[in-house]
């Protein structure tokens, strides 16, 4: 049996200052998005070569689309968390691919927007190729989720870059971001326009991070790419 100390200090190393501390943990309680229940979320770690990606295996969705299309809060809204994905002023602040580990079982992926704002030619160039060498070479990416601002149906850049993706042979889903933004007729004009840019059967799937509109339907989109429809969600 342990003696009791006596005598305990202060965890103030002089006065007015305090020791070094470990820094608390945040836990989160499970939460319900769409449907589909997250009992973990957590960043693992950001990557700027296909070399340093991360050592576990598990598959992945990533997400990808044009500066300022409402990436990173999306993806915040998909798993729960309001800054588990840092959602910068400046458009284009992603310049990394960052992978956030899901319930133990899936990784989604943030890559940097389309574009890449306030970067050099060079720098851009270089970040281009990196995303293509993860697209083409990473066997654990099932599918990837593209952005469009609803609004504006789509740029040039954004039907290149999906006509690329879709080339080398991954999945792609393309989504219609930021319902809320636009009335009843500039979403029926934008979700036309997606559809005929992308060369699209249907209208895209609609969502809005902020009123949580569409979540449901693109978490089983996100399930059924990763295989995991029809599994008990724990």
């Amino acid at each position: 049996m342990m003696q009791e100390e006596k005598n305990v200090q202060s965890p103030k190393t002089a006065k007015g200052m305090k020791a070094n501390l470990p820094p608390k943990v945040k836990h989160h309680a499970p939460v319900v998005v769409g449907g589909y229940k997250i009992v973990s979320a957590e960043f693992v770690k950001g990557s700027t070569s296909i070399k340093h990606l991360p050592e576990e295996r598990l598959p992945q969705i990533a997400f990808l689309g044009r500066s300022n299309v409402g990436k990173s809060s999306l993806m915040n809204a998909l798993m729960g968390r309001k800054d588990l994905v840092k959602v910068g002023r400046t458009p284009g602040k992603t310049r990394e691919l960052n992978f956030f580990k899901v319930n133990n079982r899936f990784f989604l992926v943030d890559l940097p927007g389309v574009g890449f704002a306030k970067v050099s030619n060079s720098k851009r160039d270089q970040m281009s190729d990196f995303i293509r060498d993860y697209v083409e070479k990473c066997k654990d990416l099932k599918g990837l989720v593209y952005l469009v601002d609803v609004r504006h149906g789509g740029h040039a850049i954004d039907i290149e870059t999906v006509e690329n993706i879709r080339a080398s042979g991954c999945p792609v889903l393309i989504v219609a971001s930021k319902r809320d933004k636009a009335n009843q007729s500039e979403l029926s004009k934008g979700l036309r326009s997606i559809r005929e840019n992308f060369g699209l059967e249907q209208n895209p799937l609609s969502v809005s991070s902020l009123k949580k509109f569409g979540l449901d339907a693109l978490w089983q989109n996100i399930l059924e790419a990763l295989g995991l429809t029809g599994q008990e969600n724990v």
